[in-house]
């Protein structure tokens, strides 16, 4: 019986050498790869949703019926995100634990939250891309000042640095930027600025009910769907169909599953990844939609641009890393 054991261990380290059966370490490498893999999967789905959202919104708005739609337009990304989140929640996948808020205490949530896509999607409809994209990056500076403001926060001397850096890059790049107006951009301003007392106030909720971001959105989203249904007669123009170019309603079907696909990405790129990782991926993103933004329009890319860019996007992801210690 030893001889046989004997020649049994022998067999298998003959088989392992010659590669027929895996090591630990090589069990491991393949369990590293593929994290990585599923990685990267997660930063290309975030970074192509958000690109493709972007410029899906912008074709979708060049039709008059739709650009005075905003608010159903809304209802249709929260109800496509709802659908998602929900899926996302259950066998087989089981991203994560769903749990029930209590309602009342979510609809005042639930109103800055639909404002604040609402008032950004008219910013993309009255603005240029290029300037839609830089005005967004002053949230950055807003949401600290809040956060200084109404949470006490202190704020160091790089911290500051780092915000002005963000606010002259955005001067800078559009001191002669075109395709926006006077009311373009007071939506933008409205924009950043609603945007940063959601980002400033759903953190708190998060500590407050002690729930993820998805467990907080999959009770926002179809709230947010109820509650514009009731502004929806008051403030949208019923389009006629038969009047909207058919490759528009695609892109329409389509921007649905592209805002459930942003909102889920940033949910697996958070759970699997770092703060850095997250930030890397946005500044990619803003730098891909201002380039395709600005070919786009025709606007050649001046040293005076790339120096404003490489300011607000350098100043965004120190204050990124400055707050996360």
């Amino acid at each position: 019986m030893r001889d046989q054991a004997y020649k049994d261990v022998e067999m298998a380290k003959e088989k392992l050498m010659k590669g027929e059966i895996p090591s630990r370490d090589a069990s491991q490498g393949r369990k590293g790869l593929g994290k990585r893999l599923i990685d990267g999967g997660c930063i290309l789905l975030n970074i192509a949703s958000t690109v493709t959202l972007v410029f899906l919104n912008k074709w979708i708005f060049k039709d008059p019926q739709l650009k005075h739609a905003q608010v159903s337009f809304a209802m249709w990304h929260f109800t496509c995100t709802s659908i998602v989140l929900w899926i996302a929640s259950r066998r087989p996948f089981n991203l994560f634990v769903p749990v029930r808020l209590p309602f009342l205490q979510m609809i005042p949530l639930c109103s800055f939250f639909a404002g604040f896509l609402i008032l950004g999607n008219l910013s993309l409809a009255y603005n240029s891309i290029g300037f839609y994209q830089l005005a967004k990056i002053l949230t950055t500076p807003c949401v600290a000042l809040l956060q200084y403001l109404y949470l006490g926060k202190s704020v160091t001397l790089l911290t500051i640095g780092a915000l002005a850096s963000v606010c002259i890059g955005v001067g800078v790049t559009n001191t002669g930027a075109t395709g926006t107006t006077a009311q373009g951009a007071s939506i933008a301003t409205a924009a950043f600025v609603v945007t940063s007392f959601y980002q400033v106030w759903i953190g708190k909720k998060m500590k407050d009910f002690s729930v993820s971001s998805p467990q907080l959105l999959l009770n926002q989203a179809p709230i947010s769907v109820l509650l514009l249904a009731f502004l929806a007669p008051f403030f949208d123009t019923v389009p006629d169909v038969r009047d909207i170019p058919s490759d528009t309603l695609v892109a329409l079907f389509l921007s649905g599953l592209a805002a459930a696909s942003l909102n889920l990405s940033q949910f697996l790129i958070i759970g699997r990844m770092s703060a850095l990782t997250f930030n890397v991926a946005s500044n990619v993103k803003t730098i891909i939609i201002l380039s395709y933004g600005w070919i786009s329009e025709g606007r050649a890319l001046t040293m005076r641009d790339s120096l404003g860019i490489v300011l607000a996007l350098g100043g965004a992801t120190v204050y990124s890393q400055l707050s996360q210690k």
